[in-house]
């Protein structure tokens, strides 16, 4: 998939999460130790963030993973992981 196309799925995707349990996602390009802000609600605060690798090259945080129920964000990870990066 085009990595426009990504973006664009992925900040909409992020804006979804956001209105319906109040919870920051971003997503992050893996640069070897280093992590890139690529797109989505990016948050400061005090409690560290907490990655989700999809791939050896991007990875989704947040420091809210804790908001969204179990099930749902299974289904999240597992959505980004198989659909978004064909």
């Amino acid at each position: 998939m085009e990595r426009e196309t990504f973006i664009s799925k992925f900040t909409a995707l992020a804006e979804r999460i956001k209105q319906t349990y109040g919870v920051n996602l971003w997503l992050v390009e893996v640069l070897g130790k280093r992590h890139s802000y690529v797109a989505g609600h990016k948050e400061d605060s005090f409690l560290p963030p907490e990655p989700i690798y999809l791939n050896d090259r991007f990875a989704v945080v947040s420091n809210e993973w804790e908001k969204i129920p179990e099930e749902e964000r299974k289904q999240l990870i597992s959505f980004l992981k198989e659909d978004l990066l064909k």
